[in-house]
């Protein structure tokens, strides 16, 4: 009986785990697909609520992405400044958060954009050629 109850509990949490994954991939992959449409609202939106359900570095980004398509730079660098702390070595979130800087005339965008460089991020070894000399 024991092990019979074992298996059930297993089964259930198994099944329960599975399905939040794959509702975090769905809501994400559907923000990924509203943002390389230009949708930025419903990206965010979809975003929101996966990291509801995952707190990932890589969705903290893609937001931060939304939020610069949209030209709101504060919550941009808010969630690049996230992903960052989350994953230290995110060359793409230190190059975004670089190019912010560009654009608002932040005095430390190269440092950000350089250390992108230095992960061998490519468009940041070309940010670097072309902003920071």
């Amino acid at each position: 009986m024991k092990k019979f109850l074992f298996l059930v509990i297993f089964a259930i949490s198994t099944s329960y785990c599975f399905s939040q994954t794959g509702e975090f991939y769905n809501l994400y992959f559907e923000g990924n697909s509203l943002l390389v449409k230009g949708q930025f609202d419903k990206s965010i939106e979809k975003y929101n609520q996966a990291l509801k359900i995952f707190d990932a570095a890589y969705v903290y980004y893609n937001r931060g992405n939304a939020y610069y398509g949209k030209k709101d730079y504060v919550n941009a660098v808010n969630d690049y400044n996230k992903a960052i702390k989350m994953n230290e070595r995110y060359a793409e979130a230190y190059c975004q958060r670089g190019l912010i800087k560009l654009v608002t005339g932040d005095k430390t965008a190269c440092d950000d954009i350089k250390k992108a460089a230095k992960f061998d991020l490519d468009d940041a070894k070309e940010a670097v050629k072309k902003n920071c000399k």
